[in-house]
């Protein structure tokens, strides 16, 4: 490798940051049919929840077992593209997305369950995002863009994880049913399923019913006691007034255990504990919680190693050190940074073809396979982190057979000496390889010896492809006198 201050590129990076969302932004397609009367209760701020619970001026929707058997019709054409797929994601990092789905205002206190299964998750290099739109979308939303914002973040699971891991909280509410003529046609011609669906029954259709989801816990409240104790004022909050919505939920009582594997189904039992205004707003609180927080966790967990067994293999995993780097990079690229003419130059970089880039130091190298160092450079907060984080995921998922890649990302490892973590950790890695590969010394027909001084230089001589190396947040860190690196 070549000295560092002798020869390098320089990488200017001064370009505005466009920040892009987890879902689309749609425009408005028809003026939103106004609520009669909207939940008092909704919140009052800017952002609103998916799964309020709005009352519509009622129209005839269609008949509860018409429902139930044009879904059963749908089920039963649908084609088994998701049953063996287990996502896009290639690389040894991945991110789990759990998406949580019920009616809105009573189910506050099951939903925070993940902190213990994030810890959990964490050292097998697997990131734990809990999908709850109840803030995610905008307020003045069309019924539109509402139903398409649920159902895309339902895709982007998908996309990421083949079967979504999803979590369905029933209760006695059916939720929000969007009238037929606010339906437009492209929604409805998408999903054919949908009249008379709530919302809530969209997400469980959509993300675990439709593909037979293994992945997918439905967690049934026995809500008795909860009903008989709470105060009248609340009752509306717990269980459905409306006829149709209350055939509805038990007809999705009984269609779940027809459809869904009995593992996939918990009956769970709590109990009111009196109300709480520490929020702000005053709120129900229930109790009892502890055996329906086992469950969804053990499920989640035994579900998580099925699926991606490879994560919890020991001889996969890499060192403590790197796993932490590698929650860091997932943490960090999940907001990403559209820059695609500087992503394509370091694209270009690595490929070798930089014939358009400017030394800005030192010579040439007549080395073979040997180029000058890239030197990404810009001001605190530009996004370099974000963009060289993203880039690496991007290279090890989809071109990790034309390179060998090490990344070290110094705001991700948490060592004083960190400049010797990373060190070990690149021969640890060009180790693995020769091993792996059962690559030998030509001149000592056995194996390098990592112990060995020379270790790094002959290691990268005898490899076969090349090697790319990553390094973000130099100047953050106090490498040696003499910048041998």
């Amino acid at each position: 490798m070549s000295h560092p201050t002798k020869s390098h590129q320089r990488f200017p990076f001064r370009a505005t940051v466009h920040i892009r969302k987890n879902f689309r932004k749609l425009p408005p397609i028809t003026q939103p049919i106004r609520p009669l009367e909207k939940d008092s209760r909704a919140p009052s701020s800017s952002l609103s929840a998916t799964n309020i619970d709005l009352k519509y001026e009622s129209s005839s929707p269609i008949g509860v077992d018409d429902f139930w058997n044009k879904l059963h019709q749908h089920i039963a054409n649908q084609t088994s593209e998701h049953n063996d797929d287990h996502g896009n994601q290639n690389a040894p990092n991945k991110v789990v997305r759990i998406f949580v789905s019920s009616t809105f205002t009573d189910f506050f206190n099951e939903r925070e369950v993940f902190p213990a299964l994030r810890d959990e998750m964490e050292p097998a290099g697997l990131q734990i995002i809990d999908c709850d739109l109840r803030w995610g979308v905008p307020k003045d939303s069309t019924t539109e863009q509402t139903i398409l914002t649920c159902l895309e973040e339902l895709d982007r699971c998908f996309d990421d994880n083949g079967q979504p891991f999803f979590i369905g909280l029933v209760s006695d509410k059916y939720g929000w049913v969007p009238r037929l003529d606010e339906l437009p046609t492209n929604i409805t011609k998408r999903y054919h399923w949908i009249e008379g669906a709530s919302i809530t029954l969209m997400e469980f259709i959509h993300g675990a019913l439709r593909t037979q989801n293994p992945n997918a816990l439905f967690l049934i409240r026995n809500s008795e006691n909860i009903l008989k104790s709470i105060p009248d004022k609340y009752t509306d909050r717990f269980q459905d007034k409306d006829e149709y919505n209350q055939n509805q939920i038990q007809e999705l009582r009984n269609q779940l255990h027809r459809i869904v594997a009995p593992e996939q189904i918990v009956h769970y039992d709590c109990l009111y504990d009196g109300l709480d205004s520490s929020s702000g707003r005053e709120r129900v609180k229930i109790d009892g919680l502890n055996d329906f927080e086992e469950q969804t966790k053990k499920f989640l967990i035994e579900a998580i190693k099925k699926w991606y067994p490879s994560n919890f293999n020991n001889t996969n995993r890499s060192d403590p050190e790197q796993q932490q780097i590698n929650t860091f990079l997932l943490n960090k690229t999940q907001i990403f940074v559209d820059r695609p003419k500087e992503f394509a130059s370091l694209l270009k970089y690595i490929t070798g073809d930089h014939k358009d880039f400017s030394l800005i130091d030192g010579e040439p190298s007549n080395k073979k396979n040997a180029q000058p160092l890239m030197a990404l450079t810009g001001r605190s907060g530009d996004g370099k982190t974000m963009l060289l984080g993203k880039f690496v995921l991007t290279i090890e998922e989809t071109q990790q057979s034309k390179f060998l890649l090490f990344y070290y990302f110094f705001d991700g490892a948490f060592h004083a000496q960190a400049s010797h973590f990373m060190l070990t950790s690149l021969k640890q890695k060009l180790d693995k390889y020769l091993a792996d590969n059962n690559i030998i010394s030509p001149r000592t027909n056995e194996r390098l010896k990592i112990t060995d001084d020379s270790f790094l230089p002959d290691a990268i001589e005898l490899l076969s492809i090349p090697l790319f190396i990553v390094v973000d947040g130099l100047d953050k860190v106090n490498m040696h006198a003499d910048l041998i690196y």
